[in-house]
């Protein structure tokens, strides 16, 4: 049986990581499976060569007019009868809704359709709408966001299942100090980190402004502290540099780029903080967790179901930037708290987010539908 998973890009985003992922596992069952992108070759190219399913990028245009899109879903029909595929599991919303018009006619048995964020109406509500209707069902990791969706889209609440983001962090290449030497930034020193792409989804800008307040109360337990920005620039990463620059926080702040060996980063550094205003569930935060970091970030639903009722104290509203570094200041100031905080989250992603319960729900659904 032949699987073919899409994705918007193959860059290692949040859903691109969870696409890859349940490739990996339906390749090592048996599978006959592939990996096709919208967009230019990323990392996931390679991570699918390392576990030889192939990968191949579609190019898909989307949002340069009816005509160029209309051609673009031909395309896409005639690559996939080419490829006849059994089963389509695309992720995100420009790949849910171009699999949804074009399935039936691709020889595909059935699609089921992914979505981890909020991007509803991204594609223009109408053709969503239908390319929904069209879709035999959807998987979601997390209840909200289907609640969203069911709502927006008038959507059987028996069409979607939800299956939490199973987290798994690979064994890290380079040590504590080695991160530390390369950032050039001392033992004595408190890290926190963000990992996430620069995108106007992220919301980089308040935890910069925040991040203000905190190098303002410098030093901290006769401590500095840095900021971290882990993630590849989607359209950013300027605006965001110039913001730095005219808050004088040139030393406080330092742009990293696409991290591979993020088990590394996250194991050099002392806190965990997320600042986008909705979300899905988010790796970013959850791999921080998987590592045993405490987690200061904005509050949302996405957020929330990730780290649980216990932490909730920790989270700040989206338009209050000195509750933000003031709880990120308080962590930082109570290592005894940050270590019970992050121990508990590792349990939680152990407990909640097993990477085997994400796959084998996955497997039990598909083949449900």
């Amino acid at each position: 049986m032949k699987i073919i998973f899409l994705t918007i890009s193959l860059e290692l985003g949040g859903s691109e990581r969870r696409a890859f992922t349940l490739a990996r596992y339906f390749k090592r069952r048996g599978f006959d499976v592939e990996f096709w992108g919208f967009n230019a070759p990323g990392i996931i190219s390679q991570m699918c060569a390392d576990e030889n399913i192939p990968c191949r990028v579609v190019p898909f245009q989307w949002f340069q007019g009816t005509v160029k899109r209309l051609i673009s879903l031909f395309y896409l029909l005639i690559m996939l009868r080419k490829a006849r595929p059994d089963i389509l599991l695309p992720h995100t919303l420009i790949p849910n809704t171009a699999c949804g018009f074009v399935w039936r006619w691709s020889g595909a048995k059935k699609c089921i359709g992914y979505e981890g964020g909020h991007e509803f109406g991204l594609a223009g509500r109408n053709w969503e709408t239908l390319a929904v209707k069209l879709t035999p069902g959807f998987l979601c990791n997390v209840q909200h966001l289907a609640d969203e969706m069911i709502v927006f889209y008038r959507l059987d609440k028996n069409k979607i299942k939800i299956v939490r983001n199973g987290v798994e962090l690979p064994e890290a290449i380079h040590s504590r100090s080695w991160w530390r030497a390369r950032l050039g930034i001392s033992e004595d020193q408190i890290l926190a980190v963000m990992v996430a792409n620069l995108s106007e989804f992220k919301e980089h800008e308040t935890l910069i402004r925040a991040w203000r307040l905190v190098a303002n109360r410098q030093p901290i337990n006769g401590k500095h502290a840095r900021l971290l920005l882990a993630g590849k620039d989607f359209g950013t990463e300027a605006k965001l540099k110039n913001l730095v620059n005219d808050l004088g926080m040139q030393g406080d702040v330092l742009f990293l780029g696409q991290v591979q060996d993020i088990s590394g980063l996250i194991q050099s550094v002392d806190l965990g903080v997320y600042s986008s205003k909705r979300e899905g569930c988010p790796n970013g935060v959850l791999e921080c967790m998987a590592s045993g970091l405490a987690v200061a970030a904005i509050e949302n639903e996405g957020v929330k179901e990730a780290l649980g009722s216990h932490q909730f104290p920790w989270l700040s509203p989206f338009n209050n930037e000195k509750q933000f570094a003031e709880n990120i200041l308080n962590l930082m100031q109570d290592m005894p708290l940050r270590k019970q905080l992050g121990a508990w989250n590792r349990g939680r992603i152990r407990d909640e987010f097993s990477l085997d319960v994400m796959c084998k729900s996955t497997e039990e659904w598909i083949f449900r539908v």
